[in-house]
């Protein structure tokens, strides 16, 4: 026995893959091990093997490598020294006599006398920009407000923002009665139904599914105030319902009283059908068919009588000023089936809304064949099933695929293959994402069921049979199988496009260079025999019109899409899918407050989507890149739905501000309610930001709770990594025991099992900053950007990073030229250690050429996409009409003077950043070894866990000697990395982190030691302590009537605020730099050997 346990613990670091563990996961382990083997009963292993806890040596059984994971496992058990020592806050601009001149001014202080000594430099300090003051004479003009009368004068504004100006939201546009335009409409629909163009859309019309039944369904919506419709892909049901129902109402002399809008999951989709519907109707767009997306926006002429489709997002917004829908007739709800959390979101508020207007009419529509639980969400309301309109359609899995291309892979390729798979598995059970049962199958050198299988498999090569069992329980995960199989398609078919699904837009990229570089004159751009197409979310539909349209003879069509064309984007002539067999969905870890975008394998309801894209024209062809054991073994039925794995601040904003109750009572009603766990951090996070209210005891039983979550999840890594560990021995235990199996019983709770009682927090209210925040169409922390910005006349700066946050990154990171990408952005920076000054420095820089030519030669030359520029700038111009339209600025101009008198000073910036992006700040501790310094330790929050900056950061090589900080605002798990990154950052000094972050209070070790948000800890006086905090304080009472009563901000001396903000300025100004040192990037070197 004991040969075998020895045996054993020799070989499972490499059975497992513990020899390609990060060093502190294979720590982890061994501790794990050591811990299952103290607690083995003895009879199974002989003294001697079981280690001495007393005699600080390693147990007579360890070898080489695992002698020294054994001394590093026990110094790791040490005590270990306080990593956050104290800062000691810089005197440096510090004039206290005139800090209690201004506190006495405003009548706030009841300091003690100053001592002399602590007097230093002058009091004015000029700001400290790093470009040059813009010209006064570029400031532009106030621009007049439109009128709510006219619509179309309205088209030029950005839509989607402000509500106050949106007139599709008006109440005084509601609905009403007008027999003449009744009679009106019905004239027009008869005419236009004799007009050639509409009897010649409605020959091709007709012969979808959706049309033939149309019967059906227009008795169903009459007869029923809630209708579940679904319907395959392709039966028509989004194009042909919302004219059905149309038609049927205007026919019937109710033309003035009905209004269709349909929601959609994705802006694409909106747009591309409005403008589908427009053309069967034989209409242009915005007579009767419009959409309104956000930076898009087209109304029909006016509301009666008209279908609108829009995104999810721009429905709720409409609620703010009409919480009912008064001015709608018709909801339909499109794409459920996707569960995408704005759409559960609204469900809900629709079951509520229909009890008090049975007028309304709700139509939810599903492409898959789930109608049951939206019909039972419903109180059992009707269903209905529409077949789709398609030719059968061939399935290949993976191992028809290998068998029918001959696909190799050498050896070496096979290792690396190995190599992706097992640091996949890898990082899915670090992250959480496999279950205890699939982590010990994974990491099981045989799947036993898999090999049953393969025997089962004839005409299969060797190579190939390794490949099915090197993927194992996934989708085949790199592109050289898809660019093979593409092209073994095109040389083997004569007609018919290809539609590829891979995960990402990086996986599109990857697929469409792999194949210009396999055959350039083929797939070439200007290749005459194939054409070649990325779709992806963040494309603009107008540049890709070759799309929707059949190619010549004798040209081929390759679309490389992501998800979206699944169901949003239908393209007919499909006649080949290529399912890559995989899908990069969000995940947000509550207890680590990290999101997570990774590539997982598709539900079966996802393959058969993709399946379904084939055929429409012809008999179709299906390749799943997975094998068929995978889909019957392994797949789940359906994804999760996105509201269990999204963060939440969006969600409960939305519930606070239309007063739907308290919060658990609201989300316990949703079709799938999500983690009490998400809601507490989410309740708590708001409240650190000062979005919602709540009573003192609220407050400290939720910090409480999500302090105890977060120490429960470090607790379940450490016993699951024991559970590995003790799963490898139970193979060789003959009795079968085992051993963890009573305390994993007592710790596991089923997670199906989520009941929802009063949370902490649960009944706060909004404060009037909260308010202003759950308005705003973004996310709170930028919402609060905005308005800090504007306050503090730091106006173009804010609107800039905010649109680019909120918005998309106006960088294009090319493959191959990656590294001079980085670069750019570095030279973009300025110096400022800031990745959020660089979006400054983007637009102002754009806005400064004058002719197209320099602005792309501008764009170009930074890896800029300018369509992504010019849609912020209007979203820019959006945002500052809300901050007008809500009176933090004079004017709803960007540009405005006195909102921009302290743009270019970048100290302020930093500090307002670090007040908006606020619990979101890292701490880097200097790290000496032998007099030298190393890479600094990044330290985050207790409850935020290991952190680690992005390399693409201007701050990812950043070394420190001092103390400094740093702000972010995303946070994420990538595919490569176990720990969270931050994505972007900008360096701070101290003083933005006393005046514009958590609660300072004293410590109980020291009259000199004082703490921000209960754990960065600042050394000074005790005089300075109180001036600060007093100082502190009046700043925010100004902030706060600000937020209780918007007002331009007033800078003069003789007023309090301005006296007090001018203040607080001067010694954000007068603070020295932070002293830190680059790091020098690879390509510096590479240019130092090129000289030598």
């Amino acid at each position: 026995m004991s040969r075998s346990v020895l045996h054993v613990l020799r070989t499972f670091p490499i059975r497992v893959g513990l020899h390609n563990m990060p060093k502190k996961s294979e720590l982890d382990f061994h501790n794990a091990l050591y811990e299952v083997l103290d607690r083995s009963d003895d009879r199974l292993l002989p003294a001697s093997f079981m280690p001495d806890k007393n005699s600080g040596r390693p147990p007579p059984w360890l070898r080489g490598k695992e002698i020294g994971l054994w001394y590093a496992a026990h110094s790791s058990n040490k005590p270990r020294k306080n990593v956050d020592k104290a800062a000691t806050l810089d005197m440096t601009g510090i004039n206290v006599t005139r800090l209690r001149n201004v506190l006495n001014l405003t009548h706030n202080t009841n300091s003690e006398p100053v001592p002399a000594e602590l007097v230093t430099t002058p009091d004015d300090m000029d700001p400290f920009d790093l470009s040059e003051r813009s010209d006064p004479s570029k400031t532009g003009k106030v621009a007049a407000s439109p009128s709510n009368d006219s619509l179309q004068s309205l088209d030029r504004r950005i839509n989607g923002v402000s509500m106050e100006s949106d007139p599709m939201q008006i109440r005084n546009l509601s609905l009403t009665r007008n027999r003449e335009l009744d009679s009106t409409l019905a004239s027009d629909l008869c005419r236009k139904q004799s007009s050639e163009a509409y009897r010649q859309m409605l020959e091709v019309r007709q012969k979808l599914p959706a049309y033939v039944r149309r019967k059906e369904i227009i008795d169903a919506v009459r007869s029923n105030q809630v209708v579940v419709i679904s319907g395959e892909t392709g039966c028509g049901k989004t194009t042909q319902i919302p004219q059905l129902i149309l038609e049927d109402e205007i026919t019937r002399g109710n033309g003035s009283v009905t209004r269709i809008v349909v929601t959609q999951p994705r802006r694409i989709s909106a747009i591309s059908v409005a403008e589908r519907v427009a053309a069967e109707r034989g209409e242009a767009l915005g007579s009767s068919i419009g959409y309104q997306v956000r930076l898009d926006r087209c109304y029909p002429r006016q509301l009666s009588g008209s279908i609108m489709y829009l995104t999810t997002g721009m429905l709720l917004q409409w609620l703010h000023s009409d919480p009912t829908f008064q001015n709608i007739s018709h909801i339909i709800v499109d794409e459920v089936h996707e569960r995408e959390f704005l759409c559960d979101f609204l469900l809900n508020v629709l079951r509520d809304i229909t009890e008090s207007r049975p007028d309304l009419r709700v139509v939810v529509m599903s492409a898959t064949l789930n109608a049951d639980q939206f019909s039972s969400y419903f109180g059992n309301c009707m269903k209905l099933e529409i077949p789709g309109r398609l030719f059968p359609v061939q399935t290949f899995f993976l191992e028809d695929v290998l068998r029918m291309t001959n696909f190799y892979l050498p050896k070496e390729d096979l290792k690396e293959l190995a190599k992706v798979q097992h640091a996949y598995m890898k990082r899915c059970f670090l992250g959480g994402d496999l279950t205890k049962t699939a982590a010990r199958k994974a990491l099981d050198s045989n799947n036993e069921d898999l090999e049953r299988w393969l025997s089962t498999q004839t005409d299969l090569s060797a190579n190939a049979a390794e490949i099915l069992r090197v993927v194992d329980d996934d989708a085949y995960p790199l592109t050289d199988l898809i660019v093979h199989l593409i092209d073994h398609l095109l040389r083997t078919t004569t007609k018919g496009a290809i539609l590829v699904f891979v995960p990402g837009i990086g996986a599109i990229r990857e697929t469409i260079m792999k194949l210009r570089d396999m055959n350039p004159r083929l797939y070439d751009e200007r290749s005459n025999r194939v054409c070649i197409y990325a779709l992806h979310s963040q494309m603009t539909l107008s540049k890709q019109r070759g799309l929707f349209e059949v190619p010549p003879g004798g040209k081929r069509k390759v679309i490389v899409s992501t998800n979206i064309a699944e169901t949003s984007v239908t393209i007919e002539d499909v006649v080949y899918v290529i399912d890559s067999g995989r899908i990069k969905i969000t995940n947000y870890d509550p207890l680590s407050n990290t999101n997570s975008l990774s590539p997982v394998l598709v539900s079966r309801a996802n393959a058969a989507q993709r399946r379904g894209r084939a055929g429409r024209v012809q008999m179709g062809y299906c390749y799943h890149l997975f094998s068929r054991y995978v889909q019957d073994n392994i797949m789940a039925e359906y994804q999760l739905p996105e509201m269990l794995r999204m963060r939440l601040e969006d969600v409960i904003l939305r519930i606070k501000l239309l007063d739907l109750g308290p919060v658990s009572t609201f989300l316990a009603s949703c079709p799938n309610p999500p983690d009490p766990k998400a809601v507490e951090r989410t309740l708590h996070f708001l409240r650190e930001i000062q979005a919602i209210d709540m009573t003192e005891d609220s407050a400290v039983q939720l910090e409480s709770s999500v302090s105890k979550h977060f120490t429960k999840g470090k607790k379940r890594w450490r016993r699951d990594l024991r559970a590995r560990a003790q799963a490898a021995m139970k193979q060789y235990n003959e009795s079968g025991k085992d051993m963890l199996e009573e305390e994993e019983a007592e710790d596991e709770t089923p997670s199906a099992d989520i009941s929802y009682g009063e949370l902490p927090g649960d009944n706060s209210k909004l404060t009037p900053l909260g308010e202003h925040l759950a308005r705003l169409p973004m996310d709170p922390q930028s919402a609060k950007l905005l308005i800090l910005g504007a306050l503090f006349g730091c106006l173009e700066p804010a609107l800039a990073v905010a649109a680019c946050l909120n918005y998309r990154d106006p960088f294009e990171i090319p493959l191959e030229q990656q590294v001079a990408a980085t670069r750019s952005r570095v030279e973009l920076s300025q110096n400022s250690l800031s990745d959020h000054w660089v979006y400054k420095t983007i637009i102002e820089n754009y806005r400064q050429l004058q002719s197209g030519y320099d602005r792309r030669k501008f764009c170009d030359r930074y890896f800029i996409r300018e369509n992504i520029v010019k849609d912020i700038l209007r979203l820019m111009d959006d945002h500052a009409t809300l901050l007008y339209e809500r009176k933090y600025i004079g004017t709803p101009n960007p540009l405005d003077k006195d909102a921009n008198r302290n743009k270019d000073n970048f100290p302020l910036f930093r500090a307002i950043l670090c007040g908006a992006l606020f619990p979101n700040i890292l701490k880097l501790m200097p790290t000496i070894r032998a007099g030298r310094v190393k890479r600094p330790k990044v330290i985050a929050r207790p409850s935020e866990g290991k952190i680690s900056v992005s390399p693409k950061s201007v701050n990812g090589n950043v070394w420190a000697s001092d103390p400094v900080w740093m702000v972010y605002f995303t946070k994420t798990r990538t595919e490569k990395s176990l720990n969270p990154t931050v994505l972007d950052t900008t360096i701070i000094p101290l003083r933005p982190v006393l005046f514009f972050s958590g609660i300072i209070q004293p410590t109980m070790s020291s009259d000199s030691t004082f703490t921000v948000d209960n754990w960065i800890q600042v050394k000074t006086s005790p005089t300075v302590f109180q001036l600060i905090t007093d100082l502190r304080k009046r700043m925010d009472e100004i902030l706060e009537s600000k937020f209780k009563n918007p007002d331009v901000t007033d800078w003069s001396t003789s007023s309090s605020e301005g006296r007090v903000l001018k203040t607080i300025i001067d010694l954000l100004v007068s603070e020295p730099v932070p002293i830190v040192q680059t790091q020098r990037y690879p390509w510096e070197h590479k240019m130092d050997a090129n000289r030598t």
